[in-house]
């Protein structure tokens, strides 16, 4: 069985997650995610989410959510 999630924000420059050039940091966002990582493997149907966001306009925030570990059989 796969699963897979769809994450609560697109994967950001500014944010240390892509570079200027939009390639994935893997070892950044494999540190970052590691928790989401562990409840892919897991059983739980949900993982919650609680993440430091900072906009373009320089304002800081707080996402809380819930996502969704989707299986695919």
């Amino acid at each position: 069985m796969k699963r897979f999630v769809n994450l609560h924000k697109e994967f950001d420059a500014d944010e240390a997650e892509l570079t200027r050039t939009r390639k994935l940091r893997r070892t950044f966002v494999e540190d970052r995610y590691k928790d989401l990582v562990t409840a892919l493997y897991g059983d739980s149907p949900e993982y919650a989410v609680e993440a430091a966001i900072t906009y373009r306009d320089g304002r800081k925030g707080v996402i809380k959510t819930a996502i969704h570990i989707n299986r695919l059989s």
